[in-house]
Protein backbone atom coordinates (compact mmCIF):
# COMPACT_ATOMS: atom_id res chain seq x y z
CA UNK A 1 0.00 0.00 0.00
CA UNK A 2 3.17 2.68 0.95
CA UNK A 3 4.42 1.75 -2.54
CA UNK A 4 1.22 2.41 -4.47
CA UNK A 5 0.74 5.55 -2.37
CA UNK A 6 4.15 6.87 -2.95
CA UNK A 7 3.75 6.26 -6.94
CA UNK A 8 0.53 8.26 -7.11
CA UNK A 9 2.01 10.83 -5.03
CA UNK A 10 4.97 11.45 -7.24
CA UNK A 11 3.10 11.24 -10.11
CA UNK A 12 0.45 14.10 -8.67
CA UNK A 13 4.06 16.36 -7.94
CA UNK A 14 5.36 15.69 -11.58
CA UNK A 15 2.03 17.20 -13.02
CA UNK A 16 1.07 19.91 -10.38
CA UNK A 17 4.45 21.09 -9.54
CA UNK A 18 5.53 22.03 -13.45
CA UNK A 19 2.31 24.10 -13.34
CA UNK A 20 2.95 26.36 -10.56
CA UNK A 21 6.50 26.76 -11.71
CA UNK A 22 4.77 27.73 -15.18
CA UNK A 23 2.58 30.41 -12.88
CA UNK A 24 5.57 31.68 -11.28
CA UNK A 25 7.76 32.27 -14.69
CA UNK A 26 4.40 34.23 -15.55
CA UNK A 27 4.63 36.83 -12.43
CA UNK A 28 8.48 37.02 -12.95
CA UNK A 29 7.77 38.75 -16.73
CA UNK A 30 5.28 41.24 -16.25
CA UNK A 31 5.29 43.00 -12.93
CA UNK A 32 7.88 45.43 -11.26
CA UNK A 33 10.00 43.46 -8.64
CA UNK A 34 7.71 44.83 -5.23
CA UNK A 35 4.62 43.77 -7.02
CA UNK A 36 5.89 40.39 -7.71
CA UNK A 37 7.32 39.88 -4.18
CA UNK A 38 3.80 39.85 -3.33
CA UNK A 39 2.16 37.95 -5.62
CA UNK A 40 4.81 35.80 -5.34
CA UNK A 41 4.69 35.30 -1.57
CA UNK A 42 -0.05 34.32 -2.21
CA UNK A 43 1.44 32.24 -4.64
CA UNK A 44 3.85 29.93 -2.82
CA UNK A 45 0.90 30.00 -0.32
CA UNK A 46 -1.35 27.89 -2.35
CA UNK A 47 1.75 25.71 -3.62
CA UNK A 48 2.60 24.61 -0.12
CA UNK A 49 -1.64 23.84 0.64
CA UNK A 50 -1.56 21.82 -2.65
CA UNK A 51 1.67 20.04 -1.06
CA UNK A 52 -0.33 19.43 2.08
CA UNK A 53 -3.11 18.15 -0.02
CA UNK A 54 -0.94 15.20 -1.71
CA UNK A 55 1.02 14.39 1.14
CA UNK A 56 -1.81 14.31 3.70
CA UNK A 57 -0.61 16.50 5.81
CA UNK A 58 -3.46 17.72 8.68
CA UNK A 59 -2.65 21.32 9.36
CA UNK A 60 -4.51 22.54 13.26
CA UNK A 61 -3.20 26.37 13.79
CA UNK A 62 -3.90 27.54 17.31
CA UNK A 63 -3.50 30.94 18.92
CA UNK A 64 -3.10 34.41 17.00
CA UNK A 65 -4.13 33.19 13.05
CA UNK A 66 -4.09 36.82 11.99
CA UNK A 67 -0.33 37.49 11.16
CA UNK A 68 0.59 41.00 9.62
CA UNK A 69 2.15 40.70 6.33
CA UNK A 70 5.57 42.27 6.97
CA UNK A 71 6.42 39.88 9.98
CA UNK A 72 9.20 37.74 10.36
CA UNK A 73 7.86 34.62 11.32
CA UNK A 74 10.45 32.30 13.28
CA UNK A 75 10.01 28.43 14.12
CA UNK A 76 11.54 25.42 15.53
CA UNK A 77 12.84 22.84 12.42
CA UNK A 78 12.18 18.81 12.54
CA UNK A 79 11.88 18.20 8.52
CA UNK A 80 10.96 18.89 4.61
CA UNK A 81 7.14 18.75 5.67
CA UNK A 82 7.62 22.21 7.74
CA UNK A 83 7.94 24.14 4.67
CA UNK A 84 4.60 22.79 3.31
CA UNK A 85 3.17 23.41 6.96
CA UNK A 86 4.57 27.22 7.66
CA UNK A 87 3.83 27.90 3.64
CA UNK A 88 0.32 26.89 3.40
CA UNK A 89 -0.76 28.93 7.19
CA UNK A 90 1.73 32.14 6.48
CA UNK A 91 2.16 34.01 2.81
CA UNK A 92 5.64 34.83 2.76
CA UNK A 93 8.87 33.83 1.43
CA UNK A 94 11.65 31.18 3.01
CA UNK A 95 15.24 31.33 4.13
CA UNK A 96 16.90 28.33 3.29
CA UNK A 97 19.81 26.37 3.43
CA UNK A 98 21.49 26.31 0.04
CA UNK A 99 22.05 22.80 -0.47
CA UNK A 100 17.71 22.95 -1.42
CA UNK A 101 19.25 24.34 -4.87
CA UNK A 102 20.32 20.76 -5.72
CA UNK A 103 16.79 18.83 -4.54
CA UNK A 104 15.18 17.62 -7.64
CA UNK A 105 11.71 19.57 -8.97
CA UNK A 106 12.03 21.26 -5.53
CA UNK A 107 15.04 23.53 -7.03
CA UNK A 108 12.45 24.93 -9.46
CA UNK A 109 10.24 26.21 -7.04
CA UNK A 110 12.69 27.31 -4.77
CA UNK A 111 13.78 29.81 -7.42
CA UNK A 112 10.38 30.76 -8.63
CA UNK A 113 9.29 31.48 -5.05
CA UNK A 114 12.79 33.26 -4.47
CA UNK A 115 13.61 31.66 -1.59
CA UNK A 116 16.52 33.06 0.12
CA UNK A 117 19.18 30.57 0.09
CA UNK A 118 21.99 30.95 3.19
CA UNK A 119 25.19 29.10 2.58
CA UNK A 120 26.69 28.06 6.05
CA UNK A 121 30.06 27.62 4.97
CA UNK A 122 30.70 31.26 3.91
CA UNK A 123 29.90 33.71 6.94
CA UNK A 124 30.57 37.00 4.97
CA UNK A 125 27.22 36.24 3.49
CA UNK A 126 25.11 37.11 6.90
CA UNK A 127 24.93 40.93 5.28
CA UNK A 128 23.98 40.02 2.21
CA UNK A 129 20.90 37.46 3.52
CA UNK A 130 19.81 40.23 5.95
CA UNK A 131 19.75 42.86 2.95
CA UNK A 132 17.04 40.59 1.43
CA UNK A 133 15.33 39.72 4.12
CA UNK A 134 15.41 43.39 4.81
CA UNK A 135 14.23 43.93 1.48
CA UNK A 136 11.01 41.15 1.50
CA UNK A 137 9.80 42.62 5.09
CA UNK A 138 10.08 46.42 3.47
CA UNK A 139 8.07 45.34 0.44
CA UNK A 140 5.30 44.08 2.92
CA UNK A 141 5.98 40.37 2.95
CA UNK A 142 6.15 38.35 5.31
CA UNK A 143 9.88 35.79 5.92
CA UNK A 144 9.93 32.22 6.98
CA UNK A 145 13.20 31.49 9.12
CA UNK A 146 14.32 28.46 10.82
CA UNK A 147 16.97 30.35 13.45
CA UNK A 148 18.10 26.87 14.52
CA UNK A 149 19.86 26.36 11.58
CA UNK A 150 19.42 22.63 10.60
CA UNK A 151 16.79 19.84 11.00
CA UNK A 152 16.63 18.63 14.33
CA UNK A 153 15.16 15.15 15.55
CA UNK A 154 12.46 17.27 17.42
CA UNK A 155 13.12 16.10 20.89
CA UNK A 156 14.27 19.77 21.86
CA UNK A 157 14.53 23.24 20.55
CA UNK A 158 18.17 24.09 19.44
CA UNK A 159 19.46 27.46 20.30
CA UNK A 160 18.61 30.17 17.71
CA UNK A 161 20.68 31.71 16.00
CA UNK A 162 20.73 35.46 16.27
CA UNK A 163 22.33 37.42 13.12
CA UNK A 164 19.39 37.00 11.13
CA UNK A 165 17.35 38.29 13.62
CA UNK A 166 19.32 42.01 12.28
CA UNK A 167 16.54 42.26 9.40
CA UNK A 168 13.60 42.80 11.58
CA UNK A 169 15.43 45.41 13.69
CA UNK A 170 16.70 47.17 10.60
CA UNK A 171 12.83 46.78 8.75
CA UNK A 172 11.04 47.49 12.43
CA UNK A 173 9.18 44.10 11.80
CA UNK A 174 7.44 42.37 14.16
CA UNK A 175 8.75 39.04 15.06
CA UNK A 176 6.06 36.20 15.30
CA UNK A 177 7.55 32.96 17.37
CA UNK A 178 5.86 29.81 16.05
CA UNK A 179 6.26 26.02 17.29
CA UNK A 180 5.11 23.18 15.14
CA UNK A 181 4.53 19.88 16.53
CA UNK A 182 3.87 16.66 15.12
CA UNK A 183 1.22 14.02 16.06
CA UNK A 184 2.46 10.61 14.15
CA UNK A 185 4.46 9.42 16.94
CA UNK A 186 6.99 9.82 19.85
CA UNK A 187 10.19 11.60 18.28
CA UNK A 188 11.45 11.18 16.13
CA UNK A 189 8.32 12.31 13.61
CA UNK A 190 8.36 10.67 10.07
CA UNK A 191 8.32 14.78 9.41
CA UNK A 192 11.94 14.47 10.88
CA UNK A 193 15.08 14.63 8.22
CA UNK A 194 18.07 14.45 10.92
CA UNK A 195 20.90 12.52 9.74
CA UNK A 196 19.48 11.03 6.71
CA UNK A 197 19.52 11.01 3.35
CA UNK A 198 16.89 13.72 1.44
CA UNK A 199 15.82 11.23 -1.24
CA UNK A 200 15.09 8.42 1.65
CA UNK A 201 13.35 10.93 3.62
CA UNK A 202 10.75 12.10 0.94
CA UNK A 203 10.21 8.63 0.21
CA UNK A 204 9.21 8.23 3.76
CA UNK A 205 6.86 10.86 3.19
CA UNK A 206 5.54 9.84 0.16
CA UNK A 207 4.74 6.34 2.19
CA UNK A 208 3.22 7.42 4.69
CA UNK A 209 -0.82 7.78 4.81
CA UNK A 210 -1.38 10.86 6.86
CA UNK A 211 0.42 13.05 9.08
CA UNK A 212 -1.30 15.51 11.95
CA UNK A 213 0.77 18.86 13.21
CA UNK A 214 -0.48 21.52 15.44
CA UNK A 215 0.79 24.76 14.67
CA UNK A 216 1.09 27.49 18.02
CA UNK A 217 1.16 31.11 16.59
CA UNK A 218 2.29 32.83 19.39
CA UNK A 219 1.95 36.81 20.29
CA UNK A 220 4.18 38.81 18.04
CA UNK A 221 7.29 40.60 19.48
CA UNK A 222 7.44 44.43 18.86
CA UNK A 223 9.65 47.22 19.55
CA UNK A 224 13.30 45.32 20.61
CA UNK A 225 16.22 46.28 19.17
CA UNK A 226 18.84 43.43 20.02
CA UNK A 227 18.83 40.80 17.46
CA UNK A 228 20.16 38.24 20.44
CA UNK A 229 17.05 39.60 22.90
CA UNK A 230 15.10 38.79 19.86
CA UNK A 231 16.79 35.69 19.19
CA UNK A 232 16.76 34.75 23.18
CA UNK A 233 12.47 35.34 23.43
CA UNK A 234 11.38 34.01 20.85
CA UNK A 235 13.60 30.77 21.16
CA UNK A 236 12.22 30.63 25.14
CA UNK A 237 9.07 31.05 23.62
CA UNK A 238 8.87 28.21 21.40
CA UNK A 239 10.90 25.66 24.05
CA UNK A 240 8.47 26.22 26.37
CA UNK A 241 5.21 25.54 24.22
CA UNK A 242 7.23 22.48 22.84
CA UNK A 243 8.49 21.19 25.86
CA UNK A 244 5.06 21.61 27.01
CA UNK A 245 3.21 19.30 24.32
CA UNK A 246 5.92 16.88 24.44
CA UNK A 247 4.54 15.60 27.73
CA UNK A 248 1.01 15.42 26.65
CA UNK A 249 2.64 13.46 23.64
CA UNK A 250 4.12 10.60 26.15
Amino acid sequence: MGALLAIIRTMAIFVIYPVFAMIGMGLACYLSEKRRHQLIAVFTRHWARCSCFIFNIRVQRVGEIKVLPGSLIVANHIGAPDIFVLGSCFPGFFVSKAEIAEWPLFRWMARIGKTILAERSKRQQVKEIVAQMRERLADGCSVILFPEGRATDGRQVLDFISSPFEAAVLSKSPVVPVTIIYHDRPPPSIACWHEMHFLAHILALLKNPRLDVTVFIHEKIIGDTDRRALAETSGRIISATHRREMLHEK
